[in-house]
């Protein structure tokens, strides 16, 4: 059985999540969203996922970013980002945009307590390094409380969704 190696890169926290967890009711719902490069997330209104291009427009084969935010499109203040890889070929890139996405964060981040240096390589293959971005910090925090362990939910689900 293929684990997908779950990074939470805020906490260095790594869990393993089966394929198996993610219902194909599930992955039917936010394949529209992943064919259309983004879209409103089912089940929570008022939050949107996004797939923002690479800086030279192109995609990454083999892997992906994604963000979740409360407002439509590619975000300026994403309160979730995240970068998934399955394919060797685009593991070294994608942890590169991880480290050149997440890095950058540092202060904000250490100042609300959310912040751990990433590792120096990525996980094993399959793999999804999330982080939640200081804008987490402007969510009400009943709808913080709610949404959070959803997110995560979320995040995986997308993954195994693009995973092949």
């Amino acid at each position: 059985m293929v684990n997908l190696t779950y990074l939470t890169l805020n906490t260095g926290h790594i869990t393993k999540a089966p394929r198996s967890a993610v219902s194909r009711h599930t992955v039917s719902l936010l394949l529209p969203i992943i064919n259309a490069v983004g879209g409103p997330i089912p089940t929570m209104p008022g939050w949107w996922l996004d797939f923002p291009i690479g800086d030279r427009g192109e995609r990454l084969e083999g892997g992906t970013f994604f963000q979740i935010a409360n407002q439509p499109g590619t975000s300026k203040r994403p309160v979730v980002m995240c970068v998934a890889a399955w394919a060797e070929r685009a593991s070294e890139t994608a942890w590169d945009q991880v480290r050149a996405r997440y890095s950058p964060l540092e202060e904000p981040l250490k100042k609300f307590g959310l912040w751990k240096p990433p590792p120096a390589k990525p996980p094993p293959l399959p793999w999804l390094a999330t982080w939640l971005a200081p804008f987490v910090v402007f969510v009400d925090v009943e709808t913080a409380r709610d949404l959070l362990p959803a997110f995560g939910d979320l995040e995986r689900c997308v993954a195994w969704a693009m995973i092949p």
